[in-house]
């Protein structure tokens, strides 16, 4: 009797570990692991979008150079 009393405790036992701690959390895995998966591909877009108008803008013009005086000088070493 002790017996079958004693194996009723522990399928309860392991009954309530596998529906209130296994199951909850590796739904929460699956969760997280999906919302990181979206994140990952708006980040993979974003990137292409930036990349895409980046390349599709028109190069910046060069200026003229612009010419002015320059004075020259000497090194004056003292002795």
């Amino acid at each position: 009797m002790m017996k079958l009393v004693l194996y009723g405790l522990l399928i309860y036992l392991l009954y309530k570990i596998i529906f209130d701690i296994v199951i909850p959390v590796s739904r929460g895995v699956r969760t997280v692991r999906q919302n990181m998966e979206q994140a990952q591909k708006q980040q993979a877009e974003a990137f292409k979008r930036a990349q895409n108008t980046t390349q599709n803008a028109t190069p910046p013009k060069k200026e003229a150079p612009i010419e002015a005086e320059y004075i020259d000088f000497e090194e004056i070493k003292k002795k």
